[in-house]
């Protein structure tokens, strides 16, 4: 049994024995006769603030029939007047409680004749509820993720709102972790592995609040995307997963090719899934040249002079879509691709804020020295999803070759061609094993920046280098994907 489960069967049997108890002290003269009046009052337990909003439903223990509903005020309080006098059980619901995976919450009571009685529906705090899910594996600064993982094998109903059908398989989740041992900081990467029950239902527990987690499905109907996200301040999150397919399209580019590149090859991700839109600004102007992607896939382009996209004939299941456009601050979000829809969407992007001058110190951080560009890097070594190479790394190889200080640092990195090298990597997908596969190289963050002459950068002009799998790399950097993976190079000056 689930931790979810054993703490809803817990609940259940709480209530079933308030229940009893409330029929037992009851007296039969205390429940004839006029009819009561109950005053409700709800509160989140981990905020303090009222449930307003919140849906409640009493209902009669002796006549299940007999039910009332309302709604609580923005006080988070309700009267419902005139309730025969007995046993009765209050539930409430809101959006809050589902955000939580709470889903309602239960509370008996009983109504005396002509009498008045208050109700308090009280949300457990965030502490209780991590304690009640995850049990032994609760510790301080952390919470759960927990959703519904569904396959998209039928197209979507919405004409009748039937749901997609829920599926068994397993999630994977990957995060971040840093510890102090013997006096060093061990920078390591958590990944944990959860079933996904016959209800198609999954708790993930140990997820540390605020840090950056990759989450991904698998079952027999297929697989989802990785969906990158940051978890929220309490830990806990809700994230459904729909499971999907991907066909790898192997292509030969379509701009001309030297000859040692001749066996360079494009590789796409493709399905029967699909997604339009328009990206707008925040105050709702259309937004053109912004690119839109979908993470890990291959596939993006530009929005047009309307700011609308169109990626066809994608991967289904639930993927990452990013957009970026210059002087705006870059989204992603997630969005559920299945065979024969395509899903609409608008995305509205936040212009980013100017950057204040950065004032530079003798004896400061090189990071510092070289601006915004290695203040995320170092952000991004720290998570340490990727491999990294410093200033140092390209200080100490002055007077070698690039090439290869990468290869002989980067695991599976090699190198192809007699004469302009290019970089390829030996441990690309099974169906291009035979054949060269390149990693794309984005240089200072420009991803059109076109091929580059690798053999002809001296080390000693690098400021840094990070390297990523397709699995592994930020969304930010998504459109220049490649299936073999991705160098970013930062350069001094």
């Amino acid at each position: 049994m689930t931790h979810r489960k054993q703490f809803l069967a817990a609940a259940m049997v709480a209530c079933v024995s308030m229940l009893g108890a409330a029929r037992v002290h009851a007296q039969p003269s205390a429940l004839q006769g006029r009819p009561g009046r109950v005053d409700i009052t709800g509160v989140d337990g981990s905020t303090g603030l009222p449930l307003a909003g919140a849906s409640v439903r009493l209902v009669s223990v002796i006549d299940t029939t007999r039910i009332h509903d309302a709604t609580l005020d923005a006080r988070g309080r309700a009267r419902v007047d005139s309730l025969p006098a007995g046993p009765w059980v209050l539930t409430a619901r809101h959006a809050r409680l589902d955000a939580l995976g709470v889903g309602s919450v239960a509370v008996p009571f009983t109504v005396r004749a002509g009498k008045g009685v208050t109700v308090r529906a009280a949300m457990p705090s965030v502490g209780t509820l991590v304690e009640r899910v995850c049990g032994s594996a609760a510790t301080p600064g952390t919470g759960y993720l927990f959703g519904t993982v569904r396959t998209s094998a039928s197209p979507r109903a919405t004409a009748t709102g039937s749901a997609l059908p829920l599926s068994a398989g397993q999630v994977t989740a990957q995060w971040p972790d840093l510890r102090v041992e013997t006096g060093r900081v061990e920078r390591t990467i958590v990944t944990t592995d959860v079933p996904v029950g016959e209800d198609g239902r999954y708790v993930l527990c140990g997820v540390p609040t605020e840090a950056t987690v990759r989450l991904r499905a698998v079952g027999a109907d297929g697989a989802s995307g990785v969906v990158t996200f940051t978890s929220s301040a309490t830990g806990i999150v809700p994230r459904d997963l729909v499971l999907g397919r991907a066909d790898t399209v192997v292509t030969t580019p379509s701009s001309p090719q030297a000859p040692e590149d001749s066996g360079l090859v494009d590789i796409v991700l493709r399905g029967a899934g699909g997604v339009r839109g328009t990206v707008q600004t925040d105050d709702g102007r259309p937004l053109a040249n912004a690119i839109v992607g979908l993470s890990a896939t291959g596939l993006a382009m530009r929005t047009d002079s309307a700011g609308r996209f169109l990626l066809a004939a994608t991967p289904t299941g639930t993927w990452t879509l990013a957009v970026q456009a210059l002087g705006y601050a870059p989204r992603q979000q997630p969005v559920d691709l299945v065979p024969g829809d395509t899903v609409a969407l608008v995305v509205a992007l936040v212009s980013a804020r100017v950057m204040d001058t950065v004032q530079v110190r003798a004896n400061a951080m090189a990071r510092t020295v070289l601006g915004r560009n290695l203040v995320d890097f170092d952000e991004r070594r720290k998570m340490g999803f990727g491999r990294f190479l410093t200033q140092d790394d390209f200080a100490k190889a002055e007077g070698r070759n690039i090439l290869n200080l990468l290869t002989s640092r980067i695991p599976g990195m090699r190198t192809s061609g007699t004469g302009r090298r290019t970089l390829v990597s030996s441990r690309g997908p099974t169906s291009v094993s035979q054949r060269e596969c390149p990693i794309r190289v984005i240089f200072d963050g420009m991803p059109n920046a076109g091929p580059l002459d690798l053999d002809s950068i001296e080390p000693s002009t690098i400021a840094a280098a990070e390297f990523y799998t397709p699995a592994t790399l930020p969304f930010q950097f998504t459109f220049g994907f490649s299936p073999c993976g991705t160098l970013l190079l930062w350069s001094r000056w």
